[in-house]
């Protein structure tokens, strides 16, 4: 047997057992994941007295980066008046290490005593050490024939309070007959909406807010 065939037996050998070799590893790749069908999982927080549950019809465990990968979840934030608020997204991941959940793709936060009344944005961080939810992206909070667009907010659990940045604020008035009447815009560089309360401040840097009123003709 020639030098040539000698080196092209070795090739054929090698590389059937290369191949084995990296088909076994990512077999163990995928087996050190766990995938869970019905996920729940209920977390207390001492700290603001709440408790939150996450549910979800599926969800991948990843033990090497301390992840939870949750597809589309459901969260309810609970009070010890029952449930406070309820967050559905696409998707949701859980960092147990950091105990931080960032939750995005079509994120709709509803407070469940108005059905009417809901927040929808892209995505938020939170820490679930603290009562602070961070919105870093515009949102866009929808109440009956009011609509406020924001560049970005925070909401305290334990305050009920939501701070909103560069806000516009869009309300549709009907008169008795059901027909537009007129409509309200007011901008400020900043907005609080008090959960208990269901009131709203504007305020701005200069103390400056602009309101406009457009009434319309009617018949």
């Amino acid at each position: 047997m020639n030098s040539f065939n000698i080196y092209l037996l070795f090739i054929l050998t090698i590389f059937p057992l290369l191949g084995c070799q990296k088909s076994n590893k990512s077999t163990a790749q995928i087996d050190n994941k766990s995938y869970i069908n019905d996920f729940e999982l209920l977390q207390e927080n001492p700290n603001n007295d709440t408790r939150i549950k996450i549910t979800s019809p599926k969800a991948i465990i990843d033990p090497t980066i301390n992840d939870i990968e949750i597809y589309k979840s459901s969260i309810e934030i609970m009070n010890e008046n029952g449930i406070d608020f309820q967050v559905e997204s696409g998707n949701a991941t859980l960092n147990n290490l950091s105990n931080n959940i960032r939750v995005f793709n079509n994120v709709n936060i509803s407070f469940l005593k108005d059905s009417d009344y809901y927040i929808s944005t892209d995505s938020f961080d939170w820490d679930l050490n603290t009562s602070v939810i961070d919105i870093n992206n515009p949102l866009a909070i929808n109440y009956k024939n009011t609509k406020i667009n924001a560049s970005k907010g925070f909401y305290n659990i334990s305050s009920s309070i939501l701070k909103i940045d560069n806000t516009r604020f869009n309300r549709k008035i009907n008169n008795s007959e059901g027909v537009e009447d007129y409509q309200v815009e007011i901008k400020s560089d900043f907005a609080k909406w008090f959960k208990n309360d269901n009131k709203l401040v504007f305020t701005s840097n200069e103390k400056q807010v602009e309101t406009t009123i457009k009434f319309l003709l009617t018949k």
